[in-house]
């Protein structure tokens, strides 16, 4: 869970990076290959986009300092 702004910053560089990753899987991998790789990735992708969606839905009187 994000709890300030510190934290998004994290979340979306982590996001980046796991996209940067699965662009590069693309250019290496075999089509079978890739979607077995690729699939734990994206779940991680996706836990991570909606964390960061949840915290930016929030108030900033719900969100802590820092």
């Amino acid at each position: 869970m994000i709890d300030n702004d510190h934290q998004l910053k994290i979340a979306q560089k982590a996001v980046e990076n796991l996209q940067q990753v699965l662009l590069a899987a693309r250019n290496v991998h075999s089509q079978q290959e890739y979607r077995l790789m690729s699939a734990p990735i994206l779940l991680e992708l996706q836990r991570r986009e909606q964390e960061i969606l949840e915290y930016l839905s929030r108030t900033e009187t719900e969100v802590l300092p820092g």
